[in-house]
């Protein structure tokens, strides 16, 4: 069974592992293999990652002790998913479902939640439209020298 709870710095390992094997497997057909390993070397580095943790929620699933998936939360003005990841061999069971529920449960004072995604990404943009995203625009963006399509999605948070 899939256990959530907040990240600590002993998982960084973990997290940069599962980044960077979820991110080689969403996008090797989007994304140059140089793009996908500067965007890595960059976004999970230990001393960004470290700061991730301080500064934002950021959780992690385990199955069996070990961490399987991550969720990074940003709250300010506006709550904004800014990654969740599953290892390939984890997904569809239900695990980034449980991330995103546990992470919009502890902001209680946002109506919105966005999330940026490679409008390539079908199985993501799949996932999110499931969970009740909707697109809200998109636009090109440059990523170490490539342009990629992003898609902004929103989903209202039906606080009762």
């Amino acid at each position: 069974m899939v256990k959530v709870r907040t990240a600590e710095q002993h998982d960084i390992p973990a997290i940069n592992k599962t980044a960077t094997m979820a991110w080689h497997d969403a996008y090797q057909n989007i994304m140059a293999a140089n793009t996908i390993a500067q965007f890595l070397t960059a976004a999970y580095s230990e001393e960004r990652l470290e700061k991730r943790l301080n500064d934002s929620l950021f959780l992690v699933a385990e199955e069996q002790d070990e961490v399987v998936a991550f969720a990074n939360f940003i709250n300010g003005r506006e709550l904004y998913l800014a990654a969740i990841y599953v290892m390939p061999g984890f997904q569809r069971n239900n695990i980034g479902a449980a991330l995103l529920e546990q992470g919009i449960n502890h902001f209680e004072d946002y109506d919105e939640l966005f999330v940026e995604v490679a409008s390539d990404n079908q199985r993501a943009r799949n996932f999110y439209k499931k969970h009740g995203f909707e697109l809200v625009r998109e636009y090109e963006e440059e990523i170490f020298g490539e342009t990629v399509v992003t898609g902004l999605l929103k989903k209202q948070l039906n606080k009762e």
